[in-house]
């Protein structure tokens, strides 16, 4: 308040500090000016709110509760509420604040269903297909499924005509990808948004302001596609199947070479980005993949709705390590997915090293840690093989003791994504009967 009070007595911001000044528009169409020294002072008021609001509020990130609090400052003392204000806020004037900012959240819509454009199987084509809380529409469904406000419609661009046949001109715009004649209206915005994924990623969130809901909503899509990708269980399927906002490698690349002085025509290869599977190949991987998907549905519950899950934490830890699973597969450099598919199976377990996850591997898989699971010239008990995966694998190559980039990790990538796939299956499956503590190291015993 000492802050606000100074600059709107006359100071001028812009003269003291760098950059543009930092301003809101108060309710009564007066400016308030914030000074570094007030935004921090603001940013420490709002984020002590922020951390003491109830768990059943609506759940905000501390940014965007903070730019609610800072327009709630703004009104309020632009109003002149604030005069006289001090240590001991005689007027109760914090409560009023605080009631204010309660009072906006409280008219924020909680419920958002986000979409969100992306490469897939193409387990959508004969219709939408779920997952739990989690929808895949291909464009044409999705298309048909939404639509916009009428009076949106009559006003967007001043093109009403061609806004409220937005679907039919999407639709032929579609169907005709080479033709990049601009299209009018509503569907060229849409256009823009979907032309390059053959589907969409639906999922509803419920308690969420929108920009929180959206980060949710996406882990939670991200998710669901990673799910089924580890269910099929061949790596390539997780570089196809993703959404449109992932870091990828390219469908294919080239390669330049010269011998002698002369070159050679240019190679050209496909990348794993290809799609590889018939749409009846994924049907039947679907089938086979019946006695698995309950527990994958179960999990993506457990992340849209953790209060109404048992064991929210274990269900979060899993999603994590799958998250992990998914870009060691995503990954070109073997040796930066060999580090991967081993955090993978340290987040699960929840630390403890080799050990823990050796003792996690014995548990779910049912196999003695001095079984031989490795032949050829070079053959390895299950706690030899762990041990490779993650304290010369791992951990070697974090800490920077492995640094020529030649050196081959192949053979240890394949036996660390083999393992790790059959490990967050089984601990999945699980996890749907298991009925312990809700406890990080749970997995290790479940």
């Amino acid at each position: 308040m000492d802050e606000l009070d100074r600059v709107h007595k006359g100071a001028e911001p812009w003269s003291e500090e760098v950059g543009i000044p930092d301003f809101v528009t108060a309710d009564n169409g007066m400016q308030r000016y914030f000074t570094q020294k007030a935004r921090e002072a603001l940013w420490q008021f709002s984020s002590t709110l922020h951390q003491n609001r109830p768990k059943n509020s609506l759940k905000i990130e501390p940014e965007e509760y903070y730019k609610i609090v800072r327009q709630a400052v703004a009104d309020l003392h632009a109003e002149e509420r604030f005069l006289g204000f001090d240590g001991i806020d005689a007027g109760n004037l914090i409560a009023s604040l605080k009631s204010l900012i309660e009072e906006r959240l409280a008219k924020i819509t909680n419920e958002h269903t986000h979409y969100f454009p992306a490469w897939t199987l193409g387990m959508e084509r004969n219709g939408p297909f779920s997952l739990g809380p989690v929808t895949i529409l291909s464009r044409a469904d999705w298309i048909d499924k939404v639509d916009f406000p009428e009076n949106g419609k009559d006003r967007y661009l001043n093109q009403p005509e061609a806004n409220h046949r937005w679907k039919e001109i999407l639709n032929s715009a579609l169907q005709q990808p080479k033709d990049k004649s601009l299209l009018e209206g509503l569907a060229g915005a849409v256009y823009r948004a979907v032309s390059t994924c053959p589907a969409l990623v639906e999922v509803t969130i419920y308690g969420y302001e929108r920009q929180f809901s959206r980060k949710l909503a996406r882990l939670v899509s991200k998710t669901a596609l990673d799910s089924v990708s580890l269910g099929i269980g061949a790596p390539e399927c997780f570089l196809q199947q993703a959404l449109q906002d992932e870091r990828l490698p390219p469908v294919g690349s080239d390669s330049l070479i010269e011998t002698n002085g002369f070159l050679w025509l240019p190679g050209s290869v496909l990348g794993g980005r290809f799609p590889s599977l018939s749409p009846e190949r994924v049907v039947q991987a679907l089938t086979d993949m019946n006695e698995i998907i309950p527990a994958f549905e179960a999990i993506l519950k457990g992340l849209v709705d953790p209060g109404n899950h048992p064991h929210p934490k274990l269900v979060n830890r899993w999603a994590t390590a799958l998250d992990w699973f998914g870009e060691g597969n995503r990954e070109s450099s073997d040796t930066i997915a060999l580090a991967k598919l081993g955090t993978c199976l340290d987040v699960l377990c929840c630390g403890g090293k080799n050990v823990g996850i050796r003792d996690m591997v014995v548990h779910l898989t049912g196999t003695d840690g001095d079984v031989q699971v490795i032949g050829g010239s070079r053959p390895r008990t299950l706690k030899q093989l762990i041990k490779d995966i993650y304290d010369h694998g791992r951990s070697q190559i974090l800490h920077g003791t492995h640094y020529d980039r030649l050196e081959s990790f192949a053979a240890e990538r394949k036996h660390a994504a083999y393992l790790a796939r059959i490990v967050l299956i089984e601990s999945a499956v699980r996890l749907q009967s298991y009925d312990g503590l809700d406890d990080e190291k749970a997995f290790r015993i479940i």
